[in-house]
């Protein structure tokens, strides 16, 4: 179980819908960042069809005081934004919250996403027995499919009827109309209660960072508790031990991933070389993540772009040779994990979070199961790119109207989840209890007994954020690519035309994407011809591409960029 790194990016990433829905987004994070979150416009009435930004360094005065809580020191050292690395995990853990936070003892009512068979329900869960004995009451999670979990939202929103905490992944939000309005109107306004030194009965939520919080900001009111993100939209990850075999190598050039589409291919033995890699194929033609400015200074979006073309044509290749899981072809947002785990498809994009919990539930049942990440490269083989994320990408809203000593408590469950590795609180709530759930390897790693794979799921770290890390050292090898892996990506991130301002993009400017996603699906599958790109791309210009260019240029000039 990967948590800190889960809460990064979500477990499995974001699903096909938000391939293009963050076109344009003040933030060149094309998939699985925060970057539509809405902000004010300076009359905090929270609409949002005509599109908001605001520099994040303006936002200071409503944000909690970042007090450091020290923990076990990292192995690792993350360079330029990479997360920290434990190769081993600590001998002593520290108690960090010393009393529970919920004194009335009432039930708490969350609902979380979740990638994988949801476990058993409180009264029958003895994890969740554990963790919330040290919470002081029980939760009650309404756990929902996290593929479907953005249709969820816009009905339950619209209907008023929420749980007192609501997790809602960044990239959700942009397929929600009007969410200003809905922040407004559903969750509390956690200013007062958090706020510069007023975090302080929270040390752990003090401990998150404070570029995350600046993004929890809507309409002036500091309104959930961010998720820190490290803000790398995609790995590409293939199955080492299934490519050893075939005494294939991972990719550096785009020929080369051609290749391994061929050599990997084989249908009679129902394997096929790719799953979803088109935002990698993207990155990798040197595609922007959003926006960028030509030699006049013009903004070009991403999709106007000859780079774009190229990958298109690239990864419709890959379909009509056959390449592409027929399950990928039939259906854009088909399950992919079931698919890849089980040898069926050896190269896919994921988030980050995958890693982990894919060498977690593979362990047991599969010792030989083996994969990697493909480490950034350029189509020619020159220097490469990688998006850049925000660093924030999932959230935690509090229901509003609820009396300041529940809200208290709320935060105080919140402040729990959010206790960093190296902690008790930590360790329960990725493992259960020592000797029951999990027991200790060799190593000093803890490992799921038959009852803890049963019991346990990635749900209270979704109630909120922790400090990055990279701690699933019981994995031999991985901590260590994982952590070489986002240093060597840290150093040729893309520059972000946008970075430290939060934007909305305008209603119809959003609601572009779907349509033109939709286009660029039926082209890859050979249902539209190769041609049908550039109608397609003028008449995103014309139906409101090119007002959000304007739209997005004065944003920039705004703040002098």
């Amino acid at each position: 179980m990967e948590g800190p790194t889960v809460t990064g990016t979500g477990s499995s990433g974001p699903n096909r819908r938000s391939f293009l829905a963050l076109v344009g987004a003040g933030t060149a994070a094309v998939a699985g960042a925060a970057s539509l979150t809405a902000c004010s416009d300076g009359g905090g009435g929270g609409s949002t069809t005509a599109g908001n930004a605001q520099a994040t360094d303006k936002l200071t005065g409503l944000l909690p005081k970042y007090t450091a809580y020290d923990g076990v020191k990292p192995d690792l050292i993350g360079e330029n934004g990479a997360a920290p690395g434990f190769t081993k995990y600590p001998t002593q853990l520290t108690r960090a919250v010393a009393e529970p936070p919920v004194k009335s003892g009432k039930e708490v009512t969350a609902m979380t996403p979740l990638w994988a068979p949801a476990p058993p329900g409180l009264g029958s869960n003895s994890y969740y027995a554990a963790n919330n004995e040290r919470i002081g009451a029980g939760v009650r999670f309404n756990i929902v499919n996290g593929i479907d979990y953005g249709d969820k939202l816009g009905p339950l929103l619209a209907a008023g009827n929420i749980p007192e905490l609501l997790c809602i992944p960044g990239w959700n939000i942009g397929g929600l109309t009007r969410f200003g309005q809905a922040v407004d109107k559903l969750f509390e306004d956690l200013t007062p209660h958090l706020a510069g030194d007023k975090v302080s009965p929270y040390p752990m939520l003090a401990n998150l960072p404070t570029a995350a919080w600046a993004y929890a900001v809507w309409n002036n009111q500091l309104k959930a508790v961010p998720f820190p993100s490290d803000g790398i939209p995609w790995l590409l990850y293939y199955r080492k031990d299934l490519m050893d075999k075939a005494g294939a190598q991972p990719p550096k050039t785009i020929a080369d991933l051609e290749a391994l589409g061929k050599q990997m291919t084989d249908a009679k033995r129902k394997q096929w070389a790719f799953g979803s890699i088109a935002d990698e194929v993207q990155r990798a033609y040197g595609v922007p993540g959003g926006w960028r400015k030509d030699s006049s200074g013009k903004l070009i979006n991403k999709i106007e772009t000859p780079e774009f073309e190229e990958a298109v044509a690239f990864v419709r290749k890959t379909f009509q040779n056959g390449w592409v899981h027929p399950e990928v072809v039939a259906n854009a947002s088909a399950d992919q994990k079931p698919l890849f785990e089980g040898g069926q498809v050896v190269i896919r994009q994921d988030g980050t979070g995958t890693w982990g919990e894919t060498l977690q539930r593979q362990q047991a049942v599969n010792p030989s199961f083996k994969m990697d990440a493909v480490l950034p490269f350029a189509h020619d083989g020159g220097t490469p790119i990688v998006w850049s994320g925000d660093p924030a990408g999932i959230f935690t809203f509090v229901k509003k109207g609820l009396p300041a000593d529940r809200i208290a408590e709320l935060l105080g469950v919140l402040n729990y989840t959010a206790a960093p590795f190296g902690t008790e609180e930590n360790q329960l709530y990725n493992y259960g209890v020592e000797g029951k759930h999990y027991t200790r390897q060799p190593s000093g790693a803890p490992k799921l007994t038959p009852l803890g794979q049963k019991e346990i799921a990635p749900t209270y770290i979704f109630l909120g954020g922790r400090p990055l890390a990279i701690t699933t050292s019981e994995y031999p090898g991985y901590v260590e690519s994982m952590s070489a892996m986002q240093n060597a990506i840290a150093k040729v991130r893309e520059k972000n035309l946008f970075e430290g301002i939060r934007v909305e993009q305008p209603a119809k400017f959003a609601a572009l994407a779907q349509p033109f996603d939709d286009k660029i699906q039926d082209i890859y599958r050979g249902r539209r011809p190769m041609s049908d790109l550039k109608v397609a791309v003028k008449e995103w210009q014309t139906k409101g591409g090119d007002a959000g260019r304007e739209f997005f240029a004065k944003v920039l000039s705004d703040n002098g960029r």
